[in-house]
């Protein structure tokens, strides 16, 4: 055998066969040039400012695909997905200087995407604690005090019996601990704040003493929020991605991590006919739009952490491309939690009815999401221990 067809997926497989050939260290920053096939998507352009995109993008050697409409002029606008190499992408940038059309700023736009996602910091400090992302994804085990959610719905109500929970998952390692006393499922309807206050205080000031993993709040209720991080919570998880003023105000004051979600209608309606032209692209601006709105309200950046909401006003085929393409919410320049526990999408795949029997499933996507997703929300902590270290393995010797 002479030849043999290599499969390699990733940059650190490149790296590795170079060095194993002997090659000189710089070669990959040539190579990176040659072999990444880059895709973007544009906003609307007009079919005159696409069709100059794409002669500029042809002479790069790369491509631009259009609305087969937009050569021959029968719509006015169109949007165009960009194919090619990092290096044919960038000649391609080079043909759109003095283009018309605001043509050379999706210019400088492209050359910023081509690089690497923004650098984030591999630490987040929170009252004295550590959220350090530097070696793997984050557990961040769900404690549900609640009568009715979907998975363990009034298994903890109980005070003491949600504490040993609580111990029970920071012994198995979760890094947060998150703890809601108002279910999300479909169909759930709102609880009173003062409702979660007496199911949650007990519990946040007991684990503040002395519990090693990070205290989040799942709540939407700014009063809930303020009254327990003044309890020593530590961070706050918001399904309407603090949607009221008062919550980013109570976070904003607070300096606490806040995890934005998204979710299209609410937990009440939100499965009713679920409908998107492109769920990827949507769920990525309203990501950006609320980003935008939590660090004007006086949010630190760095602190945001963002969720394109498994389960919560989705289709199975809107899970299944948001889980597939989860890379792509890094370009927003925050981390990116992914809560798919046991989630009736998982049923539908499997053909399983009961939660509880979803955590081969569950486990599977935490796998194949984990090069991915920094914070994985997961009921199973142990068993997500187990993937994300076999995961890790992998990640490094394959």
């Amino acid at each position: 055998m002479k030849i043999r067809k290599l499969h390699i997926t990733s940059d650190d497989q490149w790296r590795r066969e170079l060095n194993f050939i002997g090659a000189d260290p710089v070669t990959w920053d040539r190579l990176s040039l040659k072999c990444r096939i880059c895709v973007f998507s544009t906003e609307l352009l007009s079919s005159t400012a696409a069709n100059i995109l794409k002669q500029c993008m042809l002479s790069g050697g790369a491509d631009a695909i259009v609305s087969r409409q937009t050569v021959s002029c029968n719509t006015s606008e169109t949007r165009v997905l960009i194919v090619g190499t990092m290096k044919q992408i960038l000649r391609g940038c080079e043909s759109l200087i003095g283009q018309p059309f605001g043509l050379p700023e999706l210019a400088e736009e492209l050359r910023a995407a081509l690089k690497e996602p923004p650098c984030l910091s591999d630490r987040i400090l929170t009252r004295g604690k550590v959220l350090d992302f530097s070696r793997r994804p984050l557990i961040m085990g769900i404690l549900n005090v609640t009568s009715d959610s979907f998975s363990d719905g009034g298994d903890y109500l109980d005070p003491e019996i949600a504490i040993k929970r609580a111990r029970s998952m920071t012994a198995y390692g979760a890094d947060i601990i998150d703890i809601g006393a108002e279910s999300t499922r479909p169909g759930s309807l709102p609880v009173h704040p003062a409702v979660q206050l007496e199911r949650l205080l007990p519990i946040v000031k007991s684990l503040s003493a002395d519990c090693r993993a990070v205290i989040s709040i799942d709540t939407a209720s700014a009063e809930v929020a303020d009254t327990l991080l003044s309890a020593g919570a530590e961070m706050i998880n918001d399904v309407t991605a603090i949607s009221d003023p008062a919550m980013a105000e109570v976070v904003a004051k607070a300096d606490v991590p806040v995890v934005l979600m998204h979710m299209q209608g609410k937990p009440a309606n939100m499965q009713d006919s679920p409908e998107y032209t492109d769920v990827v692209e949507e769920v990525y601006t309203f990501l950006e739009k609320r980003i935008a709105a939590a660090v004007e309200s006086g949010i630190t950046r760095e602190r945001i952490i963002v969720d394109p909401g498994i389960g919560f006003g989705k289709r199975l085929e809107d899970n299944v491309q948001l889980i597939s393409r989860l890379a792509e919410f890094k370009w927003l320049g925050c981390r990116v939690l992914l809560g798919h526990s046991r989630k009736s999408f998982l049923g539908m795949l499997t053909g399983i009815r009961e939660p509880s029997a979803l955590e081969a499933g569950t486990h599977a996507v935490t796998a194949l999401s984990s090069n991915c997703a920094d914070i994985v929300r997961v009921h199973d902590v142990e068993g997500t221990q187990q993937v994300l270290r076999v995961s890790r393995e992998f990640g490094q010797r394959i």
